[in-house]
């Protein structure tokens, strides 16, 4: 092999070795979020014929927060629909029932977001994704609201809220007295995995 063969395999080596290095780099940073469960809720609110709101609780919300790369984020979320608290015993049976979250039948709603902006936790901005809920899956946007948190997300709630139609998700029960539009608020703490 002459000199400038060896060289070239030389230089070759090298250049694999550092982006081996980088990517090693690139991997080590890239960061796992466990959503507490205990610690972090879901709410929505459906304005009736009588302009009052019809409100309920998802006691625990479950998924994580993890890096597709240094600069990216993905959020894997989901809600036990069993887990629906209302004030209401009435509303409530309604509410897990077929018209509405058929929890019987439809016992998770889930939520995969496509990659976003990892400063977006802090700055606030567009969240997009799949919904599935009630056997239908759909595009869903939601809406990550700024932090003043400056340690974002190591020691604050992430506030996300939105909205969507429950007529799309083939929930259509009382159409006449309850709102299309459904409007969405979460609570998330984050813990931090290994």
């Amino acid at each position: 092999m002459n000199r400038r063969a060896a060289a070239r395999v030389v230089a070759g080596a090298a250049l694999l070795l550092a982006a081996g290095a980088s990517a090693a780099a690139v991997s080590a940073s890239i960061d796992h979020w466990s959503i507490d469960p205990a610690h972090s809720h879901a709410s929505f609110s459906v304005r009736t014929l009588w302009f009052t709101h019809v409100q309920g609780r998802f006691l625990a919300l479950n998924g994580e927060l993890r890096g597709v790369d240094a600069q990216r984020d993905v959020v894997d979320a989901w809600i036990d629909t069993g887990d629906l608290a209302m004030d209401d015993a009435d509303a409530l049976a309604q509410a897990r029932g077929p018209g509405f979250f058929d929890t019987a039948h439809y016992p998770r709603i889930h939520f995969v977001s496509a990659p976003f902006p990892a400063d977006a936790l802090a700055s606030g901005g567009a969240l997009q994704g799949t919904l599935e809920l009630h056997g239908e899956r759909h595009p869903a946007q939601f809406t990550l609201l700024p932090s003043a948190c400056p340690a974002q997300p190591l020691t604050c709630p992430v506030q996300v809220n939105g909205a969507l139609s429950r007529g799309e998700f083939g929930m259509r029960a009382h159409r006449g007295l309850l709102s299309d539009r459904v409007i969405l608020d979460l609570h998330i703490v984050l813990e931090h995995s290994d």
